[in-house]
């Protein structure tokens, strides 16, 4: 059910213009009026070097254009000094609710501690510090949800995928992400459970590629020249997987398998083309930024959600076959518009019949940040209301009705092309 026709008073602020700060740009240096009675939201990212932020971007800018919401995309180069100024000068901008990538896990607390006294909702995506919940009540329900896919299964899932195809084998190297935060952390330990799978691959190198190519392209050539012989190398996200391509290609190691996550087109054009490019996670930027926008602007307009509704898992997709990789790219970038319905995903404009479309599921504190070895602190307790939601049975019951909610998922055709022929929450 389309439910585009759906608005509200904010809503009504149709067509209000797409403010763009990037780079420490400011809104009116951009040259681009906004539209004074419509709220702002402001897209927060590390880097524009990385291809899935630019897929994050526009979903999150299409939404908000939707909703009649003016957007303002900050990008703050990796650095948590700029990250926190941008949200404190926030308010004063006009800013009302952000979505924010916590550059590493301890900075989580500080970024919406701040957004809260500048009375600004906030969404967290990828990197949180540990027991740091959206439901703490020092942030006076002005964090709206920490979001991210399941890192742990995802890197599993691709990583297998990608042994597999080398008949569990040989060996092996893994570029990983950036230190100290919650996203590296948790697909390293998904790499290394895959790994323990399959007694004989041997993993014979292990470096930081940053998260992107440019990073990425000295520690691959040196790796590559200490390791001639290998059979696989799997990385942190594409960005990575695109630069080890790039070097494979140039030393004619046509056989090397690669596996990334993000599905950006560039690693899905290779896929696609036979090259070293075996398998990859869709987490299906576009989605995902124009969800926290959806969010951030039910929580803006006072939509309750439960406590065990603030912290998610999205649902994946591991692409791994040519064929898959085609599809991917016919129902998401070849798509104009774009495949989502934003007003749908809105329970202040759809009401019961919200779709989120991409199902969401809930987390149990105790195994996010057990299964990464970080216990609470002494004397911690978690807020009363997810405390409560979690003893009664949440995380299955909530799981239950969100995929009851992911009615119009336009991605079936994909699922049913990989070699798992299901998605990571089982959906075909």
């Amino acid at each position: 059910m389309n439910k585009s026709h759906i608005r509200t008073p904010i809503a009504l602020a149709a067509g209000a213009a797409l403010v763009i700060s990037i780079a420490g740009c400011s809104a009116d240096e951009s040259g681009t009026t906004a539209d004074p009675e419509a709220p702002t939201v402001m897209i927060q990212v590390p880097s524009l070097d990385n291809s899935y932020w630019a897929d994050v971007i526009k979903g999150a800018e299409a939404a908000a254009e939707e909703l009649g919401l003016n957007s303002d995309v900050q990008v703050y180069g990796d650095s948590i000094d700029t990250q926190l100024s941008q949200i404190q000068q926030a308010g004063s901008k006009g800013i009302d609710m952000a979505m924010v990538f916590a550059q590493d896990q301890a900075s989580s607390p500080t970024l919406i501690q701040a957004a809260t006294a500048e009375g600004i909702f906030v969404t967290n995506v990828f990197s949180n510090q540990p027991w740091s919940t959206p439901s703490e009540p020092e942030y006076d329900d002005h964090y709206a949800g920490y979001f991210l896919p399941d890192n742990v299964q995802d890197s599993y899932n691709m990583a297998t995928s990608v042994l597999e195809q080398i008949d569990g084998e040989g060996e092996v190297l893994h570029i990983t992400g950036t230190p100290g935060n919650t996203t590296s952390e948790e697909r390293q330990l998904g790499v290394d459970q895959a790994l323990e799978e399959f007694p004989d691959v041997e993993l014979v190198g292990r470096e930081s590629g940053g998260e992107s190519r440019v990073g990425t392209q000295p520690v691959i050539e040196d790796l590559l020249t200490a390791h001639p012989d290998i059979k696989a190398v799997i990385c942190h996200n594409d960005d990575s997987a695109i630069a080890v391509i790039n070097a494979l290609r140039e030393r004619g190691m046509d056989d090397v398998k690669v596996g990334g996550i993000d599905a950006i087109e560039e690693f899905l054009d290779d896929m696609s083309a036979g090259g070293n490019a075996a398998a990859t996670v869709a987490i299906h930027g576009s989605w995902f930024g124009g969800y926290n926008v959806a969010r951030l602007y039910d929580a803006f307009e006072g939509e309750e959600y439960s406590a065990a509704e603030t912290m998610m898992f999205q649902d994946s997709l591991t692409i791994d076959t040519a064929d898959a990789s085609d599809e991917y790219q016919s129902v998401v970038y070849d798509a104009d518009p774009l495949p989502w319905d934003w007003t749908a995903m809105s329970r202040a404009l759809s009401g019961d019949d919200w779709d989120t479309q991409i199902p969401l599921q809930p987390i149990d504190p105790d195994d996010y940040w057990g299964r990464i070895d970080a216990p609470a602190p002494d004397g911690y307790e978690l807020p009363e209301s997810l405390a409560t939601d979690l003893a009664d049975g949440a995380v299955d019951s909530v799981l239950s009705t969100y995929l009851e909610h992911a009615t119009a998922n336009p991605l079936g055709s994909v699922i049913e092309l990989t070699r798992a022929g299901q998605s990571s929450l089982g959906q075909k």
